[in-house]
């Protein structure tokens, strides 16, 4: 699927089963803050980052599985050079802590972020995960190797109510109908799973 067809597929879903999450995907980026983000990056951004910014400006309370949230395009050019200033550290095993060319996409509000690769190459625009503390590593799994593959991905997950990863997600409803990813293996205290559309329904009524 493409950026747009993947997002179409993922603002449905959201509008029939988590109208608060709908609700809060941000506008489109305009090419003025795109252009911006890119001089202070200092390089141009790659075509499926922009179409991605340009029909939201990040995901709000939309999570990705693994619950990373989408970067906007002020978000993206705060934490790369952020990054870039950090001291640029090696990990044990000599890779680059961070690298100047991996462009922060998301974060997962504990210190896990995903990166798109953006330098010439096999890698070029692979998704990396990184981990504060231990670095960056790149998946061979599809949905990793390139923006489109992980939005069609996240696209899927929705609509399964699960995805699997280095661990296996599944999707849940909290208490406010906005939904978010917890392990597989964790205990859910009787939280509703998300596919189960009808008790989904019969605990937060019509959505």
């Amino acid at each position: 699927m493409t950026i747009d067809s993947s997002w179409l597929r993922i603002e449905n879903w959201l509008c029939e089963y988590a109208p608060a999450a709908c609700a809060s995907l941000p506008p489109a980026t305009d090419s003025d803050a795109v252009r911006a983000a890119e001089r202070r990056c200092g390089f141009a951004f790659p075509a499926d980052l922009v179409a991605l910014l340009c029909r939201h400006d990040g995901s709000g309370q939309c999570l990705l599985p693994g619950n990373y949230r989408l970067s906007g395009a002020d978000e993206i050019a705060d934490d790369y050079l952020a990054w870039i200033g950090s001291g640029r550290r090696d990990v044990p095993d000599g890779l680059r802590y961070w690298r100047s060319s991996w462009l922060p996409l998301a974060g997962d509000g504990a210190g896990g972020s995903l990166f798109l690769e953006v330098a010439p190459g096999d890698r070029h625009g692979h998704i990396g995960t990184h981990a504060h503390g231990d670095g960056a590593r790149f998946d061979d799994r599809p949905h990793y190797t390139s923006l489109q593959a992980l939005l069609s991905w996240a696209a899927q997950a929705l609509s399964d109510g699960s995805a699997t990863d280095v661990l296996d997600y599944v999707l849940i409803m909290d208490e406010q109908g906005l939904p978010y990813w917890e392990d597989a293996d964790a205990e859910h205290d009787g939280v509703t799973v998300v596919w189960d559309m009808a008790a989904l329904e019969n605990r937060y009524g019509e959505l």
